[in-house]
């Protein structure tokens, strides 16, 4: 399954648009641009699935779930942010309210459908003419890149800095997602570990309770998760996976 290159470059455009939509310059509440926000990737969700349906293609046809299991090591990342709070020492404080709670849960289930289309389906699965390694960290490379559309909003040197910590974040990540997607084959898996990973790292602990963290803590678990999953990574390409290429031939 390859698409061509105007039509991956069509359908990321779209992403750019709905993904950095000004939202916020209208005269309206925060619940309202979350409304609309949730709408507009939400459209863009239906032509994503209107694409696969028009070029008559079955995300579950080809999935391998059992192998899916070897991943369930790479599952510590999504909690990175939680095992900061428990080595600072964090406190829970009063979180978001039950509604702002439950927009902004589906906001992040969208834009993780979103994400994991274009990145994964769209995007990895158009580079079969290069190996698996090449597939998974050109992926997690474009991956990376596009979040540094989050600059838009940079007015200061402290959010310029997060916006570039968030870019590592998120190549480390699609490093975990690309390699998952290329030895599963499976989009709702992606979706699942995506979701899980933005859940607990971002609603979590800053919605449904407000927990604040010491930036060390935060960093130094990062790294030790991190380094933890590429080791872990290195060992289930180079003793397992790398055996068998790509178990499913076009």
């Amino acid at each position: 399954m390859k698409f061509r290159f105007l039509d991956i470059l069509l359908f990321a455009l779209l992403f750019i648009f709905i993904n950095s939509f000004p939202v916020d310059l209208f005269n309206i509440s925060y619940l309202y641009q979350l409304i609309i926000k949730i709408g507009l990737r939400f459209l863009l969700v239906l032509y994503y699935i209107y694409i696969l349906w028009s070029n008559r293609i079955n995300i579950f046809k080809f999935a391998n779930y059992r192998r899916g299991l070897l991943f369930l090591p790479f599952i510590v990342i999504c909690f990175s942010n939680l095992i900061a709070c428990g080595i600072s020492g964090s406190k829970l404080g009063v979180g978001s309210s039950s509604t702002i709670i439950i927009l902004i849960t589906i906001y992040h289930l969208f834009g993780v459908m979103c994400e994991e289309f274009l990145f994964r389906l769209f995007i990895q699965n158009s580079l079969v003419n290069s190996s698996s390694l090449k597939r998974i960290f050109g992926s997690a490379a474009i991956f990376a890149l596009f979040h540094l559309l989050n600059m838009v909003n940079v007015s200061s040197v402290d959010a310029l800095v997060n916006v570039l910590i968030q870019v590592v974040y998120a190549f480390g990540l699609g490093l975990v997602l690309a390699f998952i997607y290329e030895y599963t084959y499976s989009i709702p898996l992606c979706i699942g570990f995506h979701f899980i990973f933005n859940f607990f790292n971002l609603v979590f602990v800053e919605n449904i309770y407000s927990v604040y963290m010491t930036d060390q803590a935060k960093y130094l678990t990062a790294i030790v998760v991190g380094v933890a999953a590429a080791i872990y990574g290195v060992i289930l390409y180079f003793f397992i996976l790398n055996r068998n290429e790509k178990y499913f031939s076009e």
